[in-house]
Formats: C-alpha cells, structure tokens, sequence
C-alpha cells in the first residue's frame, strides 16, 4: 500500500512540475513549425537540446553544445554561446539561428522581455561573422514570426 502511494504522489509530483515547451523548428522553405515538448529540471537548457535535435523532416540552425551558460538578470536573459559553435556560419544560417533561438525563448519565458548574446563570456559585436549582437533583442520585435 505504502508503495503504491508513494508511487502516486511521484506521478503528480512530475504532472504538477513538468513544463509544457514550444520549440521553433523550420521546414524546407524556412518557415516556423512549432513542436511541443515535455521539459522538467531546466527549461533554457532543454529549449537548446530540442533546437539542436530537430523532427525528421525540420531543419534547425541551432547547433548541439551551442549554449554555454545562460544568467538572468531583472527581465534580461542573458546567452553566453561558444563561438566555436558559430564558426563558419553564413548570413542566412546566423539569422534563422538567432530567429529559432530568441522566437522559441520568447514563446517559453514569460518573464523575459529582452536577450542579450555574449560570445565565449564577452561582449562582441557580431554573433560569428555578420549578424549584429551588440544589443539587446527586445521581445516586441522577435516574439512574432517573421521578424522584420
């Protein structure tokens, strides 16, 4: 009996703490496909394995390991990537990454009303070679697809 309790209480406690994600992935014409996942302990760390692991039949820009640490601050969510992740992407690929990536966090963090992109821990001014990044990405602008 005891155990068949404890086994309930477990199953509503993971109910009650699962989070429901919403994870932008693109088709062949690069247009939004919103998938929706199960997340549990971290959802930005989970928004980042699920853009890098993409449906069959989806494309992603998102590369595996590209987030190295993440920080909120006040309504900030501050991204640290690793640059080494990012070397060698074009313009496209640097735009449809920072469109996946900033159009998924908006429509999972609530709270965030800006993002902020650091490379390697430092300020820069482009994400890998084209894409500028030294400001801040508001949510008005990026919380619709497509962005203009």
């Amino acid at each position: 009996m005891r155990k068949s309790v404890f086994v309930l209480v477990f199953l509503m406690a993971s109910v009650l703490f699962s989070v429901e994600l919403k994870i932008c992935y693109l088709n062949e014409d690069l247009l939004p496909i919103v998938k929706v996942t199960e997340g549990r302990d971290n959802p930005v760390l989970e928004i980042f394995e699920a853009l890098s692991s993409p449906p069959e039949g989806l494309k992603t820009f998102v590369p595996e390991g590209v987030l190295r640490a993440y920080f909120f601050v006040g309504d900030y969510l501050i991204l640290d990537f690793y640059g080494e992740k990012l070397k060698g992407m074009n313009f496209d690929s640097e735009r449809y990454f920072l469109h996946q990536v900033l159009y998924t966090i908006f429509l999972n963090v609530k709270g965030v009303n800006n993002v902020y992109i650091i490379i390697d821990g430092k300020k820069r001014d482009v994400l890998a070679k084209h894409v500028d990044i030294r400001f801040s990405f508001p949510r008005e602008v990026w919380e619709k697809w497509p962005i203009r």
